[in-house]
């Protein structure tokens, strides 16, 4: 948790220079190495101790942007729907992620006799998540600097 506000924080601090989309990028990338450090290093209660705030600052600085551009997508009208849709729905494809990570574990990275290396070869293959955020990016609107749409107001 404490990864995550000071994630979130910086995050925020980071799009009021480089606009949303670059520091939806970064965030991306770093989120990905972060989860992938960890499941490829993590030895120890020490590692753990660093490794866990590191990824949660780098994953959840992620959730931090979405409060600051989803409401920007939307008019006045739509604001409220348009961002509990865009969260809600990705929740609902987060829901198919347990079972993908338990059938590659069990069925894809299952080489050997120590479960500990096919959960962790699931994990890091898990961070393809994060590649589809990079591919969607170039598609999206740029919204720093751009006034909210208020022309859907109805006065």
């Amino acid at each position: 948790n404490i990864g995550a506000f000071f994630g979130m924080f910086a995050f925020s601090w980071l799009t009021s220079f480089t606009g949303r989309k670059p520091a939806f990028a970064v965030a991306f990338m770093a989120a990905a190495a972060s989860t992938i450090l960890v499941f490829w290093k993590m030895e120890t209660l020490n590692d753990l101790l660093w490794m866990i705030p590191l990824m949660g600052f780098c994953q959840l600085a992620i959730f931090g942007g979405y409060a600051i551009y989803f409401p920007e997508l939307f008019p006045t009208r739509l604001r409220s729907t348009g961002t509990s849709f865009c969260y809600n729905f990705g929740r609902l494809i987060a829901a198919f992620a347990p079972p993908l990570m338990m059938y590659l574990t069990n069925n894809v990275f299952q080489k050997t006799n120590d479960p500990s290396e096919a959960l962790r070869s699931g994990g890091m293959a898990m961070c393809a998540v994060f590649a589809l955020g990079l591919i969607a990016l170039p598609f999206l609107p740029e919204t720093k600097g751009r006034p909210l749409s208020e022309n859907d107001d109805v006065a």
